[in-house]
């Protein structure tokens, strides 16, 4: 019969001077003229961003070795990214809100006019002296519904159908693939830039199955957009140059089931580009 042996003697003990380490990224600076947000459902976003670690070759020469998700089969119908339908301005808004400057008429369609206004007859408070408000604001919303189409178009590009590897309705893209439209690694990599964002990765599943980025509430996902006035505005009122560009940081506060609504704009026609204001 065989005989375990133990030698006591040969006890060793040692400590790593090599550090596990996760890839991280600081967050880009977006300069912009004014914030607005909307609230979404964080688990919608859960629902949306996954990835997976399921390699057991213990190398980091494969850029397979994470897999990115971006499941827009999950993507709510009702959600429209509209940035004209932005709202809760802050930062520098043209006006911000007050008894006569109403919630539901400070949007970043509304704040827009004001500005121009402000170019144009030196007074945010100039608003009426255009005979077109109603056409204003309805292109903006127009255009913005534009964008909020852009943004889909982004994110289905990489998306469970159309990434660039897996099978079908599960495709992901790799680190590989290192540029900004790499979205949920571009989440990962953020999100491990600080100590606070690495404890989170503390909590995942003890499984190979794909699993959502770990988001909580009241993170936010940030975009820029630029609005610029008709090329022709500025001679409304012969004023000598171009009226500037404005730009806007979008930001998406992810929010639980139990936080509050959205606010809804007063204008009809938004609401085929903002139904996506319950929080149930």
């Amino acid at each position: 019969m065989p005989v375990d042996f133990v030698l006591t003697g040969l006890n060793q003990v040692f400590t790593l001077g090599v550090s596990g380490e996760i890839a991280g990224a600081a967050p880009p600076a977006i300069d912009v003229s004014c914030e607005a947000i909307y609230n979404v459902k964080l688990s919608d976003m859960k629902n949306v961003f996954k990835f997976q670690s399921d390699s057991f070759d213990v190398n980091n020469v494969d850029a397979s070795d994470i897999k990115y998700y971006v499941y827009m089969n999950a993507w709510p119908a009702d959600l429209s990214l509209n940035p004209a339908n932005a709202h809760h301005l802050s930062t520098t808004p043209i006006l911000s809100n007050s008894a006569d400057v109403l919630e539901k008429r400070n949007f970043v369609k509304h704040d827009f006019v004001r500005f121009l206004a402000l170019r144009l007859f030196n007074t945010a408070h100039g608003v009426d002296l255009f005979s077109n408000e109603t056409q204003l604001l309805s292109d903006l919303v127009t255009k913005g519904a534009t964008a909020a189409g852009n943004i889909i178009t982004a994110l289905k590009a990489v998306d469970q159908a159309s990434a660039a590897n897996g099978p079908e309705n599960h495709k992901y893209s790799t680190n590989a693939l290192t540029g900004e439209t790499n979205f949920t690694r571009e989440l990962m990599q953020q999100l491990s830039y600080t100590l606070a964002g690495r404890a989170r990765f503390h909590g995942m599943e003890n499984s190979s199955g794909i699993q959502s980025v770990p988001l909580v509430e009241d993170d936010t996902i940030s975009f820029k957009v630029n609005i610029t006035a008709a090329p022709s505005q500025h001679l409304l009122t012969d004023r000598p140059a171009a009226i500037e560009t404005r730009t806007y940081r979008i930001k998406l506060v992810l929010k639980d089931t139990a936080s509050p609504s959205q606010e809804v704009p007063d204008e009809s026609d938004s609401a085929a580009q903002y139904p996506y204001h319950a929080a149930v």
